[in-house]
């Protein structure tokens, strides 16, 4: 069984996240496939399929936040 690395979190979290991290919603789109409406549709709320909010978990789960200069 796979251990949660960030809290479990959803895939709008994992959104913010990743936009935490640096990434724009284009970036992100492109990481997973999708174009920028859709992440930016997903971060508002919209759930998206369970293969997309897996791939986006998946993702900020690989995705450290920047540290503060």
């Amino acid at each position: 069984m796979r251990k949660c690395i960030i809290a479990c979190m959803n895939p709008s979290e994992a959104i913010a996240h990743l936009k935490q991290a640096g990434l724009t919603e284009k970036a992100i789109g492109l990481a997973v496939g999708v174009n920028q409406s859709t992440i930016n549709r997903i971060a508002s709320g919209t759930q998206p399929n369970y293969e997309l909010g897996k791939a986006l978990v998946d993702l900020a789960e690989l995705t450290p936040l920047q540290s503060a200069a």
